[in-house]
């Protein structure tokens, strides 16, 4: 639970936005401690907290969470038949009331007072309906009725009410397990992803990137749409106008229908603010859509670059926690980054098998793209003086770049490559020599082999291998880092799969 307050202005194109840094006031630590929390929603006065477990048996528990307890007010299990419940939200007009809903079963909920202070947490789940109506998405209550609405992929709205609200006694009135589908909508022809509840007005959003607007009698008022909005996952608005605002006041006058300012969120990662009078969308915000495999910290300033499956690379400083720069990268996914020593360049390595050189400023390519590698790029290290630079890839291959000068700027070239290793590679390694200044190169496989390079005898189109070490029996090497030169003996530090770390002789490769 977090407390609203200030903020600092967004870095990037928005700088008319402000982050909000907040300050937790309150954790409830193992609220679902074997599971997992799939859903949580807050009580509009702000006082109560509604969670929903994960797992094959979910858990739906209900929160005080001012009190100093680790304990809810009241909680129950859902029988497995009910889906895996992934949405819940509270009843604006009652906090003892919330609704939650899986892909094919909603479900009503009413926490209670008993006799010694001892709250009951009652559910009841809505009927399977006949008709063909899709998967749930999401549910809300309607604002001056006793109906709940749920959006369906098909593009329909489902009607809950009460079957007969007056026909029985209060007591039995108050159960949820009365509410029953009355009414399915055919409201639009997209899969309806979103849908809330704006004062006098129900929001939808849907699978096109389109954003809906109707009265309390599902009437449609307006949209917003932008060609480059993915599907709607999230629908946030702005604080209300002074002054009324609701569908009353827009037809009773000859003003068109105008909403509040809103940001939206899509599945393809972007965060877009949308300015309702004229009808503009600016985009605050784009992520990574698919996981991120690869990050670099830059060696000198306070840079992280992050590199995602779907070719997007950005830069943050991490202090400031302000992003800086980013370029996309549409033809390949970028499996691994690498800073040279001084900074100046960042290098990417793509599972497509190439390998772009990029200013670490601008993001923008110094020379042309290499392309030398048969599988996709796990790894990529320069050395110490950025002479050298090396890649591994998923043929077990280990391939060395040279730097030469091209037109009067640094750049690489292809200079050697050997199939060292005959399972996946964990890591290459630049070091220097201990009698010079020279560069020298380790890399270590799944083999179990250290394998170490001579880039002196080297020459164009060969490799020379060094020393071959098999320095594991069982266990497999993951990884491999040099330690740091506290004496006058030089280590090199490696973990391996059964959670041990060892130090081995740089020069001799025995186990110190």
């Amino acid at each position: 639970v977090f407390p609203l307050g200030a903020g600092q202005p967004l870095a990037g194109p928005a700088q008319s936005q402000t982050v909000l840094h907040r300050i937790p006031v309150h954790t409830i630590f193992g609220s679902h401690p074997e599971e997992g929390v799939s859903a949580i929603a807050i009580s509009q006065d702000a006082k109560h907290l509604a969670t929903i477990s994960t797992g094959a048996v979910q858990r739906v528990c209900v929160w005080k969470w001012t009190l100093p307890t680790e304990k809810p007010l009241c909680s129950t299990e859902l029988r497995p038949d009910f889906g895996y419940q992934d949405y819940v939200l509270f009843n604006p007009q009652n906090p003892h009331e919330f609704i939650s809903n899986s892909k094919t079963q909603v479900i009503f909920y009413l926490w209670v007072s008993r006799d010694m202070g001892s709250r009951t947490l009652l559910c009841g789940s809505a009927p399977s309906l006949s008709l063909p109506v899709g998967r749930f998405s999401q549910s809300v209550f309607h604002f001056n009725t006793t109906q709940a609405l749920t959006g369906t992929s098909a593009g329909k709205l489902v009607v809950w009410d009460h079957t007969d609200p007056y026909a029985c006694p209060q007591e039995q009135r108050d159960k949820p397990h009365s509410m029953r589908a009355t009414k399915v909508v055919s409201l639009q022809e997209e899969s309806i992803t979103v849908l809330t509840v704006l004062e006098s007005f129900i929001v939808t959003g849907d699978v096109k990137g389109q954003i809906k607007f109707y009265n309390g009698r599902l009437q449609f008022l307006t949209c917003y749409s932008h060609s480059k909005a993915g599907s709607i996952r999230s629908i946030s608005f702005c604080k209300p106008h002074p002054g009324p605002v609701g569908a009353a006041s827009c037809t009773a006058c000859t003003q068109p229908f105008t909403p509040r300012n809103f940001i939206l969120s899509t599945s393809d990662a972007t965060v877009f603010r949308v300015a309702t009078d004229g009808m503009s969308f600016e985009k605050l915000m784009e992520e990574a859509k698919q996981a991120v495999n690869a990050i670099a910290c830059h060696p000198r300033q306070a840079c992280l670059a992050l590199g995602s499956h779907c070719g997007l690379l950005k830069v943050w400083d991490y202090e400031q926690r302000e992003y800086l720069v980013s370029r996309i990268f549409p033809e390949a996914s970028i499996q691994c980054l690498s800073y040279d020593p001084e900074g100046y360049f960042l290098a990417a390595g793509f599972t497509n098998g190439s390998v772009h050189i990029l200013d670490a400023i601008s993001l923008q390519s110094c020379c042309k793209e290499l392309r030398f590698s048969q599988g996709p790029v796990t790894h990529v290290s320069f050395s110490h003086d950025s002479e050298y630079f090396a890649t591994a890839d998923e043929t077990y291959t280990v391939t060395v770049y040279k730097r030469v000068l091209q037109n009067g700027s640094r750049c690489w070239e292809h200079f050697a490559e050997l199939c060292s290793h005959y399972k996946p590679i964990r890591s290459i390694l630049f070091g220097v020599q201990l009698d010079s200044n020279e560069p020298r190169l380790l890399s270590l496989g799944e083999d179990r082999h250290l394998v170490e390079y001579d880039l002196n005898t080297s020459s164009k189109g060969h490799l020379e291998v060094l020393h071959r070490n098999r320095i594991e029996q069982i266990a497999v090497p993951l990884c491999l880092a040099w330690y740091p030169q506290l004496s006058n003996e030089s280590f090199i530090l490696t973990a391996n799969s059964c959670y041990k770390m060892k130090l081995y002789n740089t020069t001799t490769k025995l186990c110190r």
